[in-house]
């Protein structure tokens, strides 16, 4: 899963087979057709699953306190995604809904709901640091879009620098944010 996902991040749906990703993750011909007996559609549906799960359990590890730093933690996968691509990196999911699949309602649907689980996870973790709940729904829901919009930017830089611009404006959003008290 992680090879189909970070070729179709990288790649697109359309430029991955399975070929490709049988050589990134040096597994046997005969597991794939075995595993996906779907086809192609069916990896694809799997490696946007596996993603959706790899960042939301990313996300639950967030120990931070404070708004700024749950955006940072949030951030600062993305990073480390451009960082080890050496900004070659790209969201699995952003490259289902803008390859040729986009038509597809399954995978829209699929790829629909990985980011709203991502939204709403950001905004629960705001919102328990303080920040009231339209509010966090606001800021998580700008937070991931400036993060997709920034892994575009830092491909066609090839620079971690727009990631970085992004995150410093987040942070300083997050910090300016009203906080209500914590209620015990």
């Amino acid at each position: 899963m992680a090879s189909a996902a970070a070729l179709i991040g990288s790649r697109g749906v359309e430029a991955t087979s399975f070929s490709d990703v049988l050589a990134a993750s040096r597994a046997p011909r005969g597991s794939i057709y075995h595993h996906f007996p779907g086809g192609k559609k069916e990896l694809v549906r799997e490696a946007m699953s596996w993603t959706t799960e790899q960042i939301l359990a990313y996300q639950r590890a967030c120990t931070a306190r404070t708004p700024a730093g749950v955006i940072d933690h949030f951030v600062d996968l993305f990073r480390s995604s451009m960082v080890t691509s050496g900004c070659r990196a790209g969201c699995p999911i952003a490259g289902v809904l803008v390859d040729t699949y986009s038509g597809d309602d399954d995978l829209l649907g699929n790829g629909r709901s990985s980011f709203r689980a991502w939204a709403a996870l950001l905004s629960s973790q705001l919102a328990a640091t303080g920040v009231a709940r339209p509010i966090a729904r606001s800021l998580a829901v700008t937070s991931l879009a400036s993060a997709e919009g920034a892994l575009i930017l830092c491909r066609a830089e090839q620079s971690v620098r727009p990631l970085n611009v992004v995150a410093t404006q987040l942070r300083q959003m997050a910090s300016a944010v009203r906080r209500e008290p914590t209620r015990r």
